[in-house]
């Protein structure tokens, strides 16, 4: 699937930085979710439902594939080290060594 999410105001619980006006676009088979400080606190958090009240963002997902403009492509506010939020997060925890099934 095909993501593009949206925020309208507040701030994002799942990614620093992600602010009000901005916008994503993960195309299928991106890797994509919550940065690495966001992942590590819902790891260990306990199990309990939270109210988040601190923004709004929207999201559509399809199935089809979305082509980004050559605007986009070329803006000052694309984000071309993305994939750092992650650096060093999740190796403890998907290294390989559990096997599913």
């Amino acid at each position: 699937m095909t993501e593009f999410m949206g925020m309208i105001y507040g701030k994002y619980d799942a990614k620093e930085g992600f602010m009000a006006g901005g916008a994503s676009l993960h195309s299928c088979m991106t890797p994509h979710g919550p940065d690495g400080p966001t992942f590590e606190k819902a790891s260990n958090e306990d199990l309990k439902p939270v109210k988040f009240d601190a923004g709004l963002a929207f999201m559509f997902e399809t199935s089809s594939m979305l082509k980004l403009t050559k605007q986009a492509l070329e803006s000052p506010q694309l984000e071309k080290d993305y994939l750092k939020c992650w650096d060093g997060c999740c190796d403890k925890k998907f290294n390989g060594s559990i096997k599913p099934f």
